[in-house]
């Protein structure tokens, strides 16, 4: 197992930025040398050491002999920001030809996925919506889905806040269709059965979320795709989290711990 935290030089956003990485290059079968990949967004406020410093994620990737890819959008909401940094195109379009350069991590869609909690949670069930010949999977827990509730409570927040909705999504915080989750399910359940990713979403029953995350359960439920949704007792917070991805690595590689065990 090896863990790697450092910067790399993004074209996209002209910078550095950060970027932590698991690797379980000793579980991986000497057949197939290039690790199936999960790239794992973290929430509004946090960077890219989150997952690893609050999480047992490292072990959890050691079990299933997968990479994990962690990395920093700031508070972006993973979105081309109207007045700031293109962080979408950052993971999207850069982000993992990037790391299939530096590490054996696969470069295909069926060993490719992601995953994210609250803001991360929007960031990756985005990401596998907007782009299915990308990922093969998304998994979003505690997830900020309902963008539209966030723009009509624009006039609860403080100057600040409506600011930094401003920089994201612009003036007047309207919400493009390519970043409305409930657009995006409706248009890409259009597609072929085969291109479908699959979707996971958790939330906790106590969670300020949770009303965003049983509404988009009900939307999905009824549409084609390979589809789980679970709750339980839990709040915005850290356990449900560690909870949460240990389901999603099943859902994503069902049987791959049990086949590495042998």
């Amino acid at each position: 197992m090896a863990f790697f935290k450092g910067s790399v030089r993004s074209k996209i956003l002209g910078m550095d930025t950060e970027l932590a990485v698991v690797l379980p290059f000793d579980r991986v079968p000497a057949a197939k040398p290039v690790c199936p990949v999960v790239y794992l967004l973290h929430g509004h406020g946090e960077n890219a050491g989150a997952w690893f410093r609050m999480t047992a994620v490292e072990r959890y990737a050691y079990s299933y002999g997968v990479a994990l890819i962690m990395p920093e959008v700031q508070r972006s909401f993973y979105t081309d920001m109207a007045k700031g940094l293109p962080y979408f195109s950052y993971l999207t379009e850069e982000l993992p030809s990037l790391c299939s350069q530096l590490f054996s991590v696969s470069d295909q869609r069926e060993g490719r996925f992601v995953a994210g909690l609250s803001m991360g949670g929007y960031g990756a069930v985005k990401a596998g919506l907007r782009r299915p010949d990308l990922f093969a999977g998304c998994a979003g827990f505690s997830g900020c889905l309902d963008l539209e509730a966030l723009r009509a409570s624009l006039s609860e927040m403080d100057s600040s806040q409506q600011g930094e909705a401003q920089a994201i999504f612009g003036d007047g915080v309207v919400i493009n269709p390519e970043d409305n989750l409930f657009y995006l399910v409706e248009k890409t359940a259009r597609l072929p059965k085969e291109q479908l990713p699959k979707v996971m979403i958790t939330c906790g029953t106590e969670d300020f979320l949770y009303a965003q995350n049983t509404k988009f359960r009900d939307v999905i439920q009824t549409l084609p795709y390979p589809f789980s949704y679970r709750e339980w007792t839990g709040t915005h917070e850290w356990g449900f989290w560690d909870q949460s991805i240990q389901y999603a690595l099943e859902f994503f590689f069902p049987g791959r711990r049990e086949m590495l065990a042998q």
